[in-house]
């Protein structure tokens, strides 16, 4: 019967699809865009050509690249540096001579000593001592040298001061909204100012005391006003390359280019590559249109090939679906097939045959099974063809080989199957490799060059699914054989304190094993599964052993001493005691379902029966166990083989009939209190169940021979 699945759960599937069909697309777009190359013409300057070529349409002649930028380099080169003249500087070195004229005034107007004068003044920054000072005491004179001062500066400024002396013999200054270019030596920079000043000098101020003084003001006051406007020469050096002509001529349609046998000369050679270059834009542009429906295609495609997990998994495998974070491993492992191919084959030089496709495909035989492998495989051979420009045969090797990789794993239960699954991809690479290289005939060397890679993929498979596997499983609702098989070991501690603790539900937790694993078999669930689940099924007993029957030796049972619900409480404990003990030793959880769900939601018959014949007050709930119903057919298989041992062992005399009469009747009775309508077990698996179960309880139970001594 096929599982239902609800709307939201496909809704689900295919956004999840959508969200990984736009992030391979989006890195396929990216690192494999079509670029443009520009081919020059196979002619060469004096070579006699062998066609007639007549251009088939109007086009330029372009200068060729390298010579259009050495041109337009000397045409930057050739631009003169601009400057600009600066009016605001020119008015604030106008208001600092006012500014020192009444600073100094100001300090001689007080009663003070020269040399306080002096800080005073070098605290705004003139540096004047009081030798200086003597000199300006006299304010008439002050008066004078204010005005020479601020006749020259006015000078000077008005010509213009550098900064610094440009290397260029000529520059261009603006001023206002003119520019003019002028010699460098027309403009003064600041020590050529200053000496320019003290060369107009007054005899009033001739003497070396005031050359002195006048220098030490105009160091201080003076500021150069043209400045170097590098965003304006910028702007014209830009102009200049770009007024470098990039076309030197056209060529109309149908006009010659070269005759036959004619020689090749330069002026042909460069229309012929002019001709060359205007083909290629044409087809670029003519094509821009249909390489956007390529992409939508593309888009499109790797959508369909995705969407094909979802319409496999719903008709051949719909638990994929029901168990959503199987679904959403199978994308992960696809997104990241698909990601290191296209970054292989677009980002470095190695082969598409390193691509390690058998990984995840092993991974998925492990934690799933072989049919969920498969259907992996097959998803991805019609993505991994199309990342690969629709290269079939490489395609075929990756796929066919990976998924050789399922064949010994159909029940993987140790880690040599890891090596096994190697091998097989391994001799499959290798045969399709020569199969394929003698078809198209390939030569040996690039043969022997692709098994180097198909290897180092196997490599790479191999130890990646050894090591990513526990990880990988620690994340899904699953659990391994290989981990199964280490927690059968009993020597792992909770399995030591049984035998220890509770030998008697040891022997019999041995017994439901064995039930519940040729159960298992004989209706296609997981038999190591069912085994060690029933091996921890009764884990909770050694915390109360004495409790229960088969660990007591002595006639009077420890109940006697209690009342019928406080016995029904300690029975019903050994679950919860369990589950408690199998989380604190990280047991995993469908081995913790397995012990919380084998007694369902069943009564506790015999201490109920007891408490009515001794007419207790009961809570009728505290005689039924919490359950929940067994929710997997392991844990419905582990339930019964529970029941069918415990109570077989009760028989005197088990004979053939009454042994499969307790088979019968236990599985009757849990349909009738409806214990086992969640696990998804059919009426015809239960008879299945029946007949594989009888075997081996016979084998256990039936009477031996007594043999004469």
């Amino acid at each position: 019967m096929k599982t239902y699945l609800p709307t939201k759960r496909i809704s689900q599937a295919f956004i999840a699809v959508g969200i990984t069909t736009i992030l391979i697309f989006l890195v396929n777009f990216f690192f494999t865009r079509e670029k443009v190359i520009v081919r020059k013409s196979t002619f060469n300057i004096g070579q006699i050509s062998n066609q007639t070529i007549v251009a088939p349409f109007n086009f330029y002649i372009y200068e060729d690249s390298e010579v259009l930028k050495d041109r337009q380099a000397k045409a930057e080169e050739r631009v003169l540096s601009k400057y600009q003249f600066s009016d605001d500087i020119t008015f604030d070195v106008q208001s600092h001579i006012n500014d020192f004229y009444s600073l100094l005034d100001k300090t001689f107007l007080q009663d003070s000593l020269n040399s306080e004068r002096s800080l005073t003044l070098a605290r705004n920054g003139y540096n004047l001592n009081e030798h200086d000072l003597n000199f300006l005491a006299n304010k008439d004179v002050r008066e004078q040298l204010f005005e020479f001062i601020l006749v020259q500066v006015k000078n000077v400024l008005g010509v213009g001061i550098l900064k610094s002396e440009p290397n260029n013999e000529k520059i261009t200054l603006i001023e206002g909204n003119t520019e003019k270019e002028i010699s460098v030596k027309e403009l003064f920079v600041k020590e050529t100012a200053i000496n320019y000043i003290l060369d107009q000098r007054t005899p009033r101020f001739s003497s070396d005391e005031w050359k002195s003084i006048i220098e030490k003001i105009l160091n201080t006051i003076l500021l150069p006003n043209v400045l170097y406007d590098r965003d304006a020469t910028d702007l014209a050096k830009k102009r200049a390359s770009e007024s470098v002509p990039q076309i030197l001529g056209e060529v109309l349609k149908n006009e010659l280019i070269v005759q036959d046998h004619q020689k090749i000369t330069g002026d042909m050679l460069r229309k012929l590559n002019a001709l060359d270059q205007a083909e290629q834009k044409r087809i670029v542009t003519e094509q821009a249109g249909k390489r956007v429906l390529s992409h939508i295609a593309e888009f499109i495609y790797i959508f369909i090939v995705l969407s094909l997990f979802i319409i496999l998994s719903y008709f051949m495998y719909p638990e994929l679906l029901m168990t959503f974070s199987f679904f959403r491993t199978f994308l992960f492992f696809t997104a990241c097939i698909a990601l290191l191919l296209i970054l292989v084959t677009n980002l470095t030089t190695w082969s598409a045959y390193i691509l390690p496709l058998g990984l995840p495909i092993i991974l998925l035989a492990f934690l799933i099974d072989v049919r969920a492998a498969m259907i992996f495989g097959f998803v991805n051979y019609f993505l991994i063809t199309g990342l690969l420009d629709w290269k079939i045969i490489p395609a075929m090797t990756i796929c066919l080989s990976g998924m050789s990789a399922v064949l010994p794993l159909e029940n993987p239960r140790s880690r040599r199957d890891f090596y096994n699954a190697a091998f097989y991809m391994l001799i499959f690479f290798i045969a399709l490799v020569f199969i394929f290289g003698a078809i198209q005939h390939t030569k040996i060397l690039t043969i022997l060059n692709d098994i180097k890679w198909g290897v180092l993929g196997v490599l790479i498979s191999l130890v990646g699914s050894m090591t990513l596997l526990a990880p990988i499983e620690q994340r899904l609702p699953v659990i391994t054989n290989i981990h199964l098989l280490e927690l059968a070991d009993f020597s792992n501690p909770l399995l030591k304190s049984l035998t220890e603790v509770a030998s008697g539900t040891y022997h019999h937790c041995i017994i439901v094993g064995n039930l519940a694993e040729a159960a298992a078999k004989a209706i296609g669930a997981n038999p190591i599964l069912s085994r060690v689940g029933s091996y921890y099924h009764d884990i909770g007993k050694t915390k109360n052993p004495e409790y229960f029957v088969e660990n007591t030796t002595e006639k009077e049972s420890m109940h006697n001493q209690l009342t019928a619900t406080q016995s029904a409480q300690i029975v019903k404990r050994h679950v919860e005691d369990g589950v408690k003990l199998a989380r604190e030793h990280h047991i995993p959880k469908a081995i913790i379902d397995i012990i919380q769900q084998h007694h369902g939601t069943s009564q506790i018959r015999f201490f109920l029966n007891q408490a009515l014949e001794q007419e207790e007050e009961i809570d009728e709930k505290n005689f039924y166990y919490d359950g929940p119903k067994p929710q997997s057919k392991e844990a419905a298989i582990v339930l019964i083989a529970d029941i069918v041992e415990s109570t077989t062992k009760s028989l005197e005399e088990p004979t053939v009939e009454e042994i499969e009469n307790v088979v019968k009747k236990t599985i009757k009775r849990l349909i009738d209190t409806d214990q086992l309508s969640e696990s998804g077990i059919s009426l015809k698996e239960l008879k299945t169940l029946q007949e594989s179960m009888m075997p081996i309880l016979l084998g256990i139970y039936q009477k031996r021979i007594a043999y004469p001594e």
